[in-house]
């Protein structure tokens, strides 16, 4: 958990301990707990790993060895039983109707609130065949495509392998060919890397039950409604979980496993800016222009919080070279 924070779950988790009668140790995390892990970053994950939910997993891997020795984790069941927002979006942009109007669209999003901007990003790509990297990047707060052509001084890169949808026999429907993205992807490049060394680091062992042979040959094989319905993601895992616990401890938005690195970012971590974001150590790798780097440091610190995935993922990038 966290202390007066959006993020904190820990108040839910302890309502779904007590009803199932489980053994529950609870921990706030602070930015003095960050602290203390967070030159591991760079050594433990060997690679520029900038997936920031990589500290509350080494923070719970550390306190669950205390305890045990093997934990289990949830990862496979967004992805496998559309759990993400993503999911929702592939359906949108895939009406034709939106697609031919979506510049219009993008350009008047972006004199409207936040929650309109942020959809008029997902409308502004160049290339629908690279939609799913797209959706991803810009649900994730990152860079878009788009974006990498002024930021990388080097323009040649090519994002066609990257969105190669599997061969299945049958026409994918749009939510299902994100879904393939996200397990070839998303959960093998980022989210199982995550937990595998993130366990490891504290001789922790994590097992994955939802990524079972039997589970995932099941799950890609039923029909779409089974796993969003009537607007309710996850269905069929949902359906099961209610014959245990109350709906209504879930009746609330979705959270990733998340923290507060945009205040943090702004306060106690704020040297990382400075340090790894200054126009020295930018110009010395030579990897993404200065003057575009200058530009997002100052639109975040000057209030465009959102931002923050972007500006972490261009610390760890030149923290990883330094290092």
């Amino acid at each position: 958990g966290y202390l007066n924070s959006k993020f904190d779950e820990s108040a839910y988790a302890e309502k779904v301990a007590k009803t199932l009668g489980t053994e529950h140790y609870s921990y706030q995390m602070t930015e003095n707990d960050l602290e203390g892990i967070l030159h591991e970053i760079i050594d433990s994950y060997d690679e520029p790993f900038s997936d920031s939910s990589a500290f509350p997993t080494m923070l719970v891997s550390k306190y669950a060895k205390k305890h045990v020795t093997v934990t289990l984790s949830g990862d496979g069941g967004d992805e496998l039983f559309m759990g993400y927002g993503m999911h929702q979006w592939a359906t949108r942009l895939e009406n034709p109707l939106v697609r031919s109007l979506r510049k219009p669209f993008y350009w008047g999003s972006q004199f409207l609130n936040f929650k309109f901007k942020r959809a008029g990003w997902l409308l502004n790509y160049d290339n629908y065949k690279h939609i799913t990297s797209h959706i991803f990047s810009q649900e994730q707060y990152l860079l878009s495509e788009k974006d990498l052509k002024h930021y990388l001084i080097d323009e040649q890169f090519n994002f066609d392998d990257l969105n190669k949808q599997p061969n299945t026999g049958r026409i994918l429907q749009p939510k299902e060919k994100q879904s393939f993205w996200d397990v070839n992807c998303y959960l093998k490049d980022d989210l199982l890397v995550k937990v595998d060394r993130a366990t490891m680091l504290y001789s922790l062992e994590s097992r994955v039950p939802l990524l079972d042979n039997d589970i995932i040959n099941y799950a890609v094989n039923i029909d779409t409604s089974l796993k969003y319905k009537n607007g309710e993601s996850k269905y069929i895992l949902k359906k099961i979980l209610f014959k245990y616990l109350p709906k209504d401890y879930f009746d609330r938005p979705k959270w990733g496993f998340s923290m507060p690195l945009s205040f943090w970012l702004k306060n106690n971590f704020n040297y990382l800016i400075e340090k790894y974001l200054s126009p020295v150590i930018i110009n010395k790798y030579d990897i993404v222009a200065n003057l575009y780097v200058q530009d997002l440091k100052n639109r975040f610190l000057s209030g465009e919080n959102y931002l923050y995935a972007r500006v972490w993922t261009l610390i760890v990038l030149h923290w990883w070279l330094e290092e």
